[in-house]
């Protein structure tokens, strides 16, 4: 009885060995014992965003009393602006502000023109506080010039070396900063100016 069992013992293992054989001659799969390592490629895709003024600038005021002498206002609740290049290109941009000359709409049935003369207003040089995770700032922010003229002034102007302005800044500046000359002899009376904001990628 024992001997039969032994038989039956070496028979089965004799079996499986086979078996095992078998199945890696078919499958080409062998039982390793270290680990088996793959490798698959993903991709990602990103399309190009806009460059915008997204935040506005915001105008702000100035007053002051007449007192037969040139003298110097300074402005008050002037609120800064934010840029967002979210182009992914990395060439830079600039933004140009421009003011129109003040003027006094309420004389405009007058025969002379109430308006301060150009180059009175003058803006002042700006900060800018790139946010979480935005690339390097602009490389170049103009000291503070007067910006009611023919031709405005470049204030800020990213480069693109190194992939500067990449992402959102806000850029601000003291409202009292925000200057504006009056001669000895203006008019009385509210007068107005618009400030234009011009943002621009750089030439590639």
């Amino acid at each position: 009885m024992k001997h039969r069992i032994g038989q039956h013992k070496g028979t089965m293992v004799l079996f499986c060995a086979i078996a095992v054989t078998a199945f890696t001659m078919l499958t080409g799969v062998a039982f390793a014992s270290g680990p088996s390592t793959e490798s698959t490629e993903s991709t990602a895709t990103l399309s190009a965003g806009d460059l915008t003024v997204s935040t506005p600038l915001v105008g702000g005021t100035f007053a002051g009393t007449l007192t037969g002498s040139p003298q110097t206002l300074s402005g008050s609740a002037f609120l800064g602006f934010s840029i967002t290049d979210a182009t992914g290109s990395g060439v830079g941009w600039s933004v140009t502000m421009k003011a129109s000359v003040f003027t006094n709409t309420a004389a405009s049935g007058h025969a002379h023109l109430w308006a301060l003369d150009p180059n009175s207003l003058t803006m002042p040089m700006l900060t800018d506080t790139p946010t979480s995770d935005s690339s390097t700032g602009p490389g170049s922010l103009h000291a503070a010039a007067t910006i009611d003229n023919e031709d405005g002034v470049v204030m800020i102007a990213c480069t693109g070396t190194g992939g500067q302005g990449m992402g959102v800044y806000n850029f601000s500046a003291l409202a009292s900063g925000w200057k504006l000359a009056v001669s000895a002899d203006e008019y009385a009376g509210t007068y107005t100016s618009a400030v234009t904001t011009t943002l621009a990628p750089l030439a590639l």
